[in-house]
């Protein structure tokens, strides 16, 4: 029997009591006591686009690194507490995933999250391998060739869904991980900042029936601090998926993985295509992330395999609807707008609006809603 997500691993906040930032000044001392063989080359770099941690870009010799650092906090916000062991939770799946780990082969040189250097839980900081300067799937969508795009589009969805296909099939309902990768304190921040503020969004953009969908969504959130049945990214969207060379996909930023449930990738994953093809700034992009779409769906369904009925039975399918209108939400009205497709716009204009009845319309009637179809 699976044991209940909250007798994991994490049971709470770990205390900020005598927290020492660690500050640009600090990376490269702290490298040449952790890694005595690196040698850095050149200054630390913040690494743009973090809001939860603090990134940075080593170069050296031979390779560069990242450097990442996990505050109490929203690195971006201070004066928000957020649990540290999030950064725990990113190098274990980094290390399960990665060369002799117990889920090694579910990755390959096509899809995989960085390699796993070295961590020190008490800061705490994980050292990664570099990817590079190399573009996010937002990016590379504007800035490809358009000729090839929606065939080259098509064969990242086709790999990005084998991969979370086989992901959630070989960790359904196993005890090690529902142990190993519990992140309750980022489920309960999840819950808080996202499912029990989308009334208050919805008032915000003059929906009538803001309450009753408001509560269908703090009714997901809750739900979803219990038992999990799959081991979930937790954050798949598009700066969480880099274009390397040869269009390989890295998968970055695990720090929200969780022991949950599988509509926490895939309705995350679509309301952001959705938002994607919406704002696109041409034709030939909103094709793009169209055929990436169906390639997504047919990959990730297939890689399912027998799992499939069981993980995704109607309650599922309904709730990865509901979870579509709370993402929506949070990035067109919310507090997650700035930086995304809709930043700086406001309330009324009309992409805005129709984000915000797209988002209540799958909160309005889920059951009619088809996360999984094309």
């Amino acid at each position: 029997m699976r044991r209940n997500s909250d007798e994991g691993r994490h049971r709470g906040p770990v205390s900020d009591a005598g927290h020492k930032p660690m500050k640009d000044a600090h990376v490269v001392p702290y490298l040449r006591e952790r890694l005595p063989a690196f040698s850095p080359t050149g200054e630390p770099r913040r690494v743009p686009g973090g809001h939860l941690n603090v990134v940075w870009r080593v170069p050296g010799a031979e390779r560069s690194l990242i450097v990442k650092y996990a505050p109490p906090y929203i690195a971006a916000d201070p004066d928000t507490p957020l649990d540290p062991s999030r950064l725990l939770i990113e190098a274990r799946c980094l290390r399960a995933l990665g060369q002799g780990g117990r889920l090694n082969g579910l990755t390959g040189a096509a899809v995989r999250p960085p390699k796993a250097i070295d961590l020190n839980p008490d800061v705490p900081v994980l050292l990664m391998e570099d990817i590079g300067p190399v573009p996010s799937f937002g990016r590379w969508l504007r800035e490809a060739d358009a000729e090839p795009l929606e065939k080259r589009a098509a064969a990242q969805g086709r790999r990005l869904g084998a991969f979370l296909g086989r992901l959630h099939a070989a960790t359904c309902d196993d005890d090690h991980c529902a142990d190993a990768f519990n992140n309750r304190p980022m489920q309960k921040t999840r819950h808080a900042v996202q499912y029990q503020g989308v009334a208050d969004m919805l008032r915000k953009a003059g929906v009538g029936d803001a309450d009753v969908l408001g509560r269908r969504a703090e009714t997901l959130g809750r739900s979803l601090l219990g038992p999990g049945r799959c081991l979930t990214m937790g954050d798949l969207w598009p700066p969480s998926v880099l274009i390397g060379p040869g269009t390989h996909l890295r998968i970055i930023d695990w720090e929200l993985a969780h022991y949950g449930r599988p509509l926490q990738d895939v309705a995350h994953w679509r309301a952001h295509l959705w938002m994607q093809r919406q704002r696109a700034p041409s034709e030939a992009v909103a094709r793009a992330v169209a055929a990436h779409r169906d390639a997504f769906l047919g990959a990730y369904g297939e890689a399912l395999g027998d799992t499939k009925a069981s993980l995704w039975d109607p309650a599922e399918r309904r709730d990865a609807a509901i979870h579509v209108g709370a993402e929506l939400l949070v990035r067109a009205v919310g507090p997650f707008q700035a930086g995304y497709v809709y930043a700086g716009l406001d309330v009324e204009h009309p992409a805005v609006q129709t984000a915000v009845a797209t988002a209540a319309e799958h909160l309005r009637a889920p059951a009619a809603a088809d996360v999984l179809g094309r």
